[in-house]
């Protein structure tokens, strides 16, 4: 059996590859396998363009014991085929390793730092399903992370809440956690899917497997296996309950067989709780359509990544759905951080963009509509940092209040337009900008760092539509 880590055995430690040079930080998460700790790393490979740069990322150290150490060997395996295949814009959407060593007879996997899982950002919304968009973003993002592992004719084989992660650098989520994955037709014989994500093919493997009588030649597990536990995902996320599944004798469903609704799904809506949200009527029933058709005992029948991202749910609902509030912007960091209720002084954001910059490096300022300011940072912690520090602030007899703004490509255009003509810094500056504004804290002069009350942030509406003239 093997020792649980201790975590604080690892914290300080500097450890040196052929690639990089890391430095070991605090705990951030346990799994069955291992501990994942923070670390930041100097890239000193010769042959490396970014020799000298920082990186921060998070290192994952498995348990001893063959079993720990054969799921690391898979996980970076894995993954380091997934980044020999070629050039594919869906590769983002799949964590990428970074390094991978041994050290004190542990397997190490580091990777690029990301900022909080589904089951998370769940908790940071009181349990209660997530805003519309967080939800399209999710699916469009792991759907295309699902296309890009079916191309490459891998099974991930645990899609679930705590393996779906945002990237806050990045503005996007990404599939985790490989070291149950698998080629195609090499299936290993062990377990497959936690309990309440595991589709019926499935079932009947690990039911086979606790018997002793397994034989992949003969299973159906597949790339649509990962399909239907993304569809429990979503359901999770929409409603903030898990989704409950009708227990059969037959792996496929008399509805499957006459290719209705499959059982198991017609069991999850019945228990459709009671939504707050307001959702428009239409978007909710594209929701249960794009989910019917992820739902059905025959892997062959489900909806493949490609096709369920040309589903109408996925479209822009310019107009309808809800306006995000500035409570829901706070469940995803970034690095833009939106600043709103300044009434700038003589048209010019000099004051705010110096006291922004105390926090870290700014790509750019610009003013948005009225009120309201962009500030754009390099790192997502820094944004994190400003956000906490300056909500509250008083500015001009102002109560200030900040959020982060989803900007990219990603966001959808009926939600978050455009609302201003970038006017940035170049790098230089912003890091001189930075050095001299370091010690500098909002003084009486602009205000003190008096809080908003709660119900401010929770009942205030976003307004991101530029005023017209």
């Amino acid at each position: 059996m093997a020792t649980a880590l201790r975590s604080d055995e690892f914290e300080g430690q500097i450890l040196q590859t052929a690639k990089h040079t890391w430095t070991l930080g605090r705990c951030v998460g346990r799994g069955t396998c291992s501990v994942v700790l923070e670390v930041v790393g100097m890239c000193n490979s010769s042959t490396n363009l970014k020799k000298g740069r920082e990186i921060k990322g998070a290192v994952k150290i498995f348990k001893q014991g063959p079993q720990f150490e054969a799921a690391g060997v898979n996980e970076m395996e894995i993954l380091e085929y997934l980044n020999r295949q070629g050039k594919s814009d869906n590769k983002a959407y799949v964590v990428h390793l970074l390094d991978y060593f041994s050290h004190r007879g542990l397997m190490h996997l580091a990777y690029e730092r990301l900022s909080c899982n589904l089951h998370h950002i769940l908790l940071k919304n009181s349990g209660e399903g997530l805003p519309l968009y967080i939800i399209k973003e999710c699916s469009q993002h792991i759907l295309r992370a699902l296309s890009f592992l079916a191309a490459s004719e891998v099974i991930h084989g645990d899609v679930k809440l705590s393996n779906i992660m945002w990237n806050a650098n990045r503005g996007m989520f990404q599939l985790v956690d490989f070291a149950l994955s698998f080629l195609q037709g090499n299936q290993p014989y062990q377990p497959l899917q936690s309990p309440g994500y595991q589709s019926p093919e499935v079932r009947v493997w690990n039911r086979l497997i606790a018997d002793g009588t397994a034989d992949r030649s003969y299973s159906r597990c597949c790339c649509a296996s990962d399909t239907w536990s993304f569809a429990y995902v979503l359901w999770y996320i929409y409603t903030g309950r898990p989704g409950l599944r009708c227990e059969i004798d037959s792996s496929v469903c008399d509805m499957c067989i006459k290719d209705d609704p499959c059982i198991h799904f017609k069991e999850i809506k019945s228990h459709l709780p009671r939504d707050e949200r307001k959702i428009p009527k239409e978007q909710h029933e594209l929701f249960l359509d794009f989910l019917v058709r992820m739902i059905k005992c025959r892997p062959e029948q489900r909806v493949v990544p490609d096709d369920a991202l040309q589903h109408r749910f996925l479209e822009p609902a310019d107009g309808h759905q809800p306006i995000p509030s500035l409570s829901d912007l706070l469940l995803l960091p970034t690095t833009t951080l939106l600043l709103d209720n300044i009434y700038l002084e003589n048209d010019s954001l000099k004051d705010v963009e110096e006291t922004c910059a105390a926090f870290g490096v700014i790509r750019r300022i610009t003013r948005g509509s009225e009120g309201k300011v962009l500030a754009v940072y390099y790192d997502a912690d820094d944004c994190s940092r400003a956000h906490s520090a300056l909500t509250g602030w008083i500015y001009n007899g102002r109560t200030v209040i900040t959020c982060f703004y989803p900007a990219g490509k990603a966001s959808d255009p009926g939600l978050f337009k455009p609302i201003i003509q970038y006017t940035g810094h170049d790098n230089e500056r912003s890091d001189k900008l930075r050095k001299r504004s370091l010690d500098l804290q909002p003084d009486s002069s602009k205000g003190n760092h008096a809080k908003c009350t709660k119900s401010e942030q929770e009942n205030s509406a976003v307004d991101l539509e530029p005023k017209q003239v």
